[in-house]
């Protein structure tokens, strides 16, 4: 895309390697800044090998930020009640993190856990790379299980870009996160501070309130109030198409899903193996991708990155490497019964939990050093 006399790049990095490939020469090639950033970074084979890309870079700014999720839970399972082999990747977590910051990386932690984990929703959800003036965000972490997960990152080549997401980057940084936006023709970049994210919802909600034709959304997660005008938009005649996995490592969210297709009247279609993609395409015009799963805790309570893309080689990219060859791979809801009593008992649960994670919307952010 051309903005002025600048260019604009947009590319689509479908899966792990293809994005890492191209980050890590990214990393390698940055002078001036390197900043990463993400939710779970983990001590494994994976993390191991984005943390010695950042300890071998020659950039003269090198940072990570973390959030303290990783401290509590590694390879999806808490640490406290893991086995030996959990507790062992735990510590080689600490190690890995030490050893940066041994190497001259500044290494932080967000939004550290208060007391009895009173705070545990309001995490820092973001995952962010800047190297330079080029930059990267999507759904990908740093870890085995999140790389084995079929997900997708965009790379932005901007300097305007670049240097929005590294003052979000900075903010964050300092424990002073806040809602920013900046609009580069055809591409809008937000930044979600986990206060004040209704005021994304509500450009979300119209986007669907404007849907001619049809409307596809990919996610692992989709929760309220994001169904309620995918419901609506429904109701009128728009094709609303789902993507979630079978598989889905929270299977009371799949169950919820699955009863609100039906009652809906949503396209339902589940893929076989776990999928982190996370996509709201308009009308095959207008693509939202980013950290935000669409659900209740991002709504709510977490600090999310996204991108509202208009760009038509970007969204022919999507819609040819992303969503067919997951409809593709789809299976229609009847591989997966779910009786009316799973239906109530999820709905009820999350509807619960929507509550617990809207109280801790005031929680202070904030980071330390890792320790």
């Amino acid at each position: 895309m051309l903005q002025g006399a600048r260019l604009i790049e947009l590319e689509l990095l479908v899966g792990s390697d293809e994005f890492w490939r191209r980050a890590a020469a990214d990393c390698a090639a940055a002078r001036r800044r390197l900043l990463v950033q993400a939710m779970t970074f983990e001590g494994d084979e994976v993390g191991q090998s984005v943390a010695a890309a950042v300890a071998a870079a020659t950039a003269a700014d090198r940072r990570v930020l973390v959030d303290a999720y990783s401290k509590v839970v590694v390879s999806d399972q808490w640490v406290a009640t893991g086995n030996a082999e959990i507790r062992r990747e735990a510590r080689a977590t600490n190690d890995m993190f030490r050893g940066l910051m041994r190497a001259g990386v500044g290494v932080r932690v967000t939004n550290p856990f208060a007391p009895l984990m009173t705070n545990y929703p309001a995490r820092n959800h973001k995952k962010l790379i800047v190297a330079d003036d080029a930059a990267y965000i999507g759904g990908i972490n740093f870890s085995d299980h999140n790389f084995a997960w079929r997900d997708f990152m965009v790379r932005i080549e901007d300097e305007a870009a670049a240097d929005f997401l590294a003052a979000d980057f900075q903010a964050t940084w300092t424990g002073a996160p806040r809602p920013a936006a900046i609009g580069i023709d055809g591409l809008t970049l937000r930044s979600l501070d986990g206060r004040s994210n209704h005021t994304f919802f509500r450009e979300i909600e119209a986007m669907i309130s404007a849907a001619r034709r049809e409307i596809l959304v990919m996610s692992a997660y989709l929760t309220f109030p994001f169904d309620a005008p995918l419901a609506a938009a429904a109701r009128r005649g728009v094709a609303v198409k789902l993507i979630t996995p079978l598989a889905n490592n929270k299977p009371l969210v799949r169950d919820y899903l699955l009863d609100l297709a039906a009652r809906a009247g949503f396209d339902l279609r589940l893929l076989p193996d776990m999928n982190h993609s996370k996509g709201l395409l308009i009308d095959g015009e207008r693509l939202v991708v980013g950290s935000c799963n669409f659900d209740f805790v991002g709504h709510e309570a977490e600090e999310e990155l996204a991108a509202v893309i208009d760009d038509p080689g970007l969204i022919a990219d999507f819609t040819a490497r992303v969503v067919a060859p997951a409809m593709a791979a789809a299976l229609g809801p009847q591989f997966h019964a779910v009786s009316r009593m799973r239906s109530l008992t999820a709905r009820g649960v999350l509807r619960t939990a929507q509550l617990v994670v809207r109280a801790t919307r005031g929680s202070r952010r904030t980071t330390v050093e890792w320790s």
